[in-house]
């Protein structure tokens, strides 16, 4: 039987989707796996059986989505792949994969625990009351777990982390340059960002176009600046925009001019985590959980959402302050190699779990 099974609705990588619950759900299995025998179910077009390291992977063939929702596959072999495991970790709350998990879990006798990753699809917890067959609530982040008030009694924080191997300092020449990594959505406040950047400074944006008018509003401010998009960076390229900026930025914003008031911009931040891995101090603004994982003034520095003018005058410290910058440097890797590695949240799920001797 396997120890655990994690449980996505959608896989990382090419064959899925390049999103932050997506990367966390693998990253944090194939760290388990190497205390515990560990399984990554997900879902696809196709059965499919991978491996990374001794981390199971299973993909099952979805041939439909319920109401066509990303978070809501169908298949009927996820019921097998329950039955299989001891303990079930499931990841996005709000979906009828969760549902399924929570309803094979009380029937089998399983341990069932959750991870939310700020998704939501149509979900039965409630109407089915599914919720008390959880045995914990696993969140990324205490502003997460204030989410899911129901689950207070059962509600471990275990955060996020970094592939240490992969994320770390290097001796590249650092840049007076800014870099931020994320989806070009306007929560995440990137124009807040291309108004504070000062002529000499170049700001190197990496992500995907996710809304058409936004990306235009957000050329039509970087004109006459030094701005660089990066529409489909990979793996390698955002490491090394990392380890070659002097800081990197993730402005985020509850209010934005250009959509709706978003409640949960930011559950955590694993971008600031890989930057402040690889050497690079961050800036970040005082919003949902990225307080929790930069230390103001040692680490990086936290400014409020949609001030233009703190947010420039934190860039300038960082990138014009040689001391400054090389002590938070030193400061931002330890910081995380201490407390945010893969490794570290899997040993806190297994204390979670009961499963750890």
């Amino acid at each position: 039987m396997v120890e655990v099974t994690h449980v996505s609705p959608a896989l990382f990588g090419d064959d899925g989707y390049w999103g932050g619950g997506e990367r966390y759900a693998m990253e944090l299995a194939a760290a388990m796996s190497s205390h515990v025998r560990t399984r990554l179910v997900s879902f696809g077009p196709e059965l499919r059986q991978l491996r990374r390291g001794n981390l199971e992977i299973r993909v099952l063939p979805a041939r439909r989505h319920w109401r066509d929702e990303q978070l809501n596959p169908l298949s009927l072999r996820l019921a097998r792949e329950l039955l299989r495991a001891r303990i079930v970790h499931a990841h996005q709350y709000r979906s009828i994969v969760t549902d399924a998990c929570l309803a094979v879990g009380g029937l089998a006798r399983r341990s069932v625990y959750c991870t939310d990753h700020g998704g939501s699809a149509s979900h039965y917890a409630d109407r089915l009351r599914l919720a008390p067959l959880l045995d914990g609530f696993l969140a990324v982040s205490a502003f997460s777990a204030t989410e899911f008030p129901q689950f207070a009694g059962c509600t471990s924080i275990v955060h996020g982390g970094v592939d240490v191997a992969r994320f770390h300092p290097t001796d590249e020449r650092r840049e007076r340059e800014v870099a931020f990594v994320g989806r070009l959505l306007p929560h995440k406040g990137i124009d807040v960002l291309v108004r504070a950047l000062d002529a000499t400074t170049a700001l190197h944006v990496y992500g995907r176009v996710y809304d058409a008018a936004y990306f235009d509003e957000l050329r039509r401010l970087a004109r006459g600046k030094n701005v660089h998009f990066h529409e489909s960076p990979s793996d390698a390229e955002i490491r090394a925009a990392y380890r070659r900026a002097r800081v990197v930025v993730l402005p985020s914003v509850y209010d934005s001019a250009y959509a709706p008031r978003s409640p949960r911009p930011e559950l955590l931040g694993l971008v600031l985590l890989e930057a402040m891995a690889c050497g690079t101090p961050v800036v970040a603004t005082r919003v949902g959980g990225m307080p929790e994982i930069v230390v103001d003034g040692e680490t990086g520095l936290l400014v409020p959402p949609g001030d233009v003018q703190q947010l420039r005058d934190a860039i300038r410290t960082l990138v014009a302050g040689e001391a400054t910058w090389a002590a938070m440097s030193v400061r931002a890797v330890e910081w995380v190699r201490a407390r945010f590695t893969w490794d570290r949240v899997a040993e806190r799920c297994l204390d979670a779990y009961g499963a750890r001797q």
